[in-house]
Order: C-alpha cells, then sequence, then structure tokens
C-alpha cells in the first residue's frame, strides 16, 4: 500500500466551552496522528482553553476567518427542528475550514471532524485509497469529511453558496430529503447537501458496509449493515486496532465512531488509555463524574436491550 508521506491537517469547528467528550475527540485525534496539524477555531479565549488541548492544537479565532462565512449567512435558508445558529454552523464550518486554509496557504490533505467524532485510523491510512477528492460517510454523513486539496473545499463551498442563492439549487435539496425517506435527513440540512452534492460528483462513501479496507460509523446506535453490540456498534479490539463486524462475517478495520446524541456521555468507553489518562490528570472531578455517568449510560442501555431480546423471545398469546 502506498504511504502518504504528508500526515495531513485535522480541523475541529466549536463554538462554546469545550465539553470534556470534545476534549476527549480532539486527544483522540491526537492519539492516532501524532504528526498531524490539528486546528480548532472556535470563539472562546485562548487561555480559558484547557492546559491539554492549549498544548495539542493550534487555536484560531472564528470571527478572524469569517467573511464569506457571513456572507452566507445571508442567503441561508432555515429548516427544522433545532436551533437557527445550530443549522447555521453546520453549513459556515465549512466555510470557516476554507478561508483559513487559503489564508494561511495550507496543501491537503485535510480531515474535518465534528466534536463528538473519535478517530481510530490516521489520514496517512485513509487518503492512499481515496479515489474522490472529498468523501461522505453512509451517504449523507459530515462526521469524518476528508478534502484531498484545498480546491475540494473551495468547490463545496461554492455548490453550498449556489444551492442557497437560487431557487433551483434550493429546491433540489429538499426534492432529495423527500425522496430520500431517511429518517435521519428529516429536512434541509447539512447532510441534504452532502447527498446531493455525493451523488453529483460520486464521492467515496467511507461509511459502506461493502468496504474493506476501513469503515467510517455515521452513527454508533445505528446498523449501517455492521453488527451491534451492547452499547452500539460492535467493536473488536486486535493488536492496537478496532474492527467493525459486517454482516457477512468480515472484520473491518475501524476508522472511528461518531457518539451522536444521547451517546456522547459513553465517549470513555470509546478513546485510548492516553486520552483518559490524560483528562483525569488535567480534570480529576470531570472526569469521576464522566465515568460515572457513562457507567449509568451503559447500564440502562444494556437493560432496554436485554428486555427487548426478552421480550422478543417470549412466546407470543
Amino acid at each position: 500500500m502506498r504511504t502518504l508521506q504528508n500526515p495531513g491537517v485535522i480541523f475541529f469547528i466549536h463554538r462554546g466551552p469545550l465539553q470534556l467528550y470534545v476534549r476527549a475527540s480532539i486527544l483522540q485525534a491526537r492519539a492516532t496522528n501524532p504528526r498531524s496539524l490539528i486546528f480548532l477555531l472556535g470563539d472562546q479565549v485562548p487561555q480559558t482553553l484547557p492546559s491539554e488541548i492549549r498544548s495539542t492544537v493550534n487555536y484560531e479565532n472564528l470571527s478572524d476567518y469569517s467573511e464569506t462565512s457571513d456572507l452566507f449567512a445571508k442567503i441561508f435558508r432555515f429548516e427544522g427542528n433545532n436551533s437557527f445558529d445550530y443549522e447555521l454552523l453546520n453549513f459556515q464550518r465549512w466555510f470557516f475550514v476554507n478561508s483559513y486554509c487559503e489564508k494561511q496557504s495550507l496543501d491537503g490533505p485535510f480531515l474535518v471532524l465534528d466534536s463528538d467524532a473519535f478517530l481510530y485510523t490516521p489520514i496517512s491510512a485513509v487518503e492512499p485509497h481515496l479515489r474522490s477528492t472529498m468523501t461522505v460517510v453512509d451517504k449523507v454523513g459530515p462526521q469524518f469529511t476528508f478534502f484531498r486539496s484545498r480546491t475540494a473545499i473551495s468547490d463545496f463551498t461554492t455548490f453550498l453558496t449556489e444551492s442557497f442563492s437560487t431557487d433551483e439549487g434550493f429546491e433540489r435539496l429538499a426534492t432529495f430529503v423527500r425522496e430520500s425517506q431517511d429518517m435521519g435527513v428529516p429536512h434541509v440540512s447539512d447532510m441534504a447537501a452532502f447527498g446531493v452534492y455525493s451523488k453529483l460528483h460520486n464521492l467515496d462513501d467511507l461509511g459502506s458496509p461493502e468496504r474493506n479496507d476501513f469503515i467510517f460509523c455515521e452513527n454508533i446506535g445505528t446498523p449501517q449493515g455492521l453488527v451491534m453490540g451492547i452499547l452500539g456498534k460492535k467493536i473488536k479490539a486486535r493488536k492496537n486496532h478496532r474492527y467493525f463486524t459486517t454482516l457477512d462475517g468480515r472484520d473491518v478495520l475501524a476508522g472511528g465512531v461518531h457518539l451522536q446524541g444521547g451517546s456522547k456521555v459513553l465517549w470513555p468507553y470509546f478513546v485510548d488509555p492516553s486520552v483518559k489518562s490524560a483528562l483525569r490528570k488535567s480534570s480529576p472531578l470531570d472526569y469521576a463524574r464522566a465515568r460515572r455517568a457513562a457507567r449509568k449510560k451503559a447500564l440502562w442501555v444494556g437493560l432496554l436491550r436485554f428486555s427487548t431480546r426478552l421480550r422478543r423471545a417470549l412466546p407470543r398469546k
């Protein structure tokens, strides 16, 4: 297999204080990509960042790279049950990354991670397998998005602008939502944009269970064509690697997991020992609370799954 010489660049975009799961996600990315540059674009005062994050990332303020994202905000059409700011940021983050890469003259490959996405595989092991300039997870997922070049990011932001600045472009997104009948895409969102763009450009789907090189998780709580365990997708650990198991029995390298929604609390079960050690050292009380919350959630999930299996096993009257 060809080895990528450039270790790549990883981006996190986050507004508000860094909750413990976000810090764990950043540290997990560092643990699996020790040579990569990691940039955190946020809105916090740098001196208030936790010490282990300050020593891990290059921090920049979003406001310094907001010119094009502010322009997008003027044409943004809001739909959905989430807050306006939440939905808007899901689109604006790609403009922030593009602006930063342009101003800093950064070259690819780039990986943009959700703040609740936990990376297991280094960029250098993924990029050589990619055939498209951008990727998607499970057809519509932006949780682990690879861009092979700065041009790829620029092209995607141009598509977003065209999709919201014209009725034709926005109707294309709305049509995708109607036709997909996907419970995870109930309205025009960033995932709808990913779905349309992926179809137009035949993007690599890193979440396809048909892959043999690696599979990235779109949502730990959904099967995605993989075998499920107690806390979500079943994960096997072997020789410092993690693997998913497909329904036809293949063990495929796990690229990373996305702990969506209520699953965020389970993060202590999905990170390397070095991540837990760092957070235990820097924030012992917060870490202890996180461990208790994770155990409580795991017990509750386990009981629910057990009761479901029991009901299915009981004879029906």
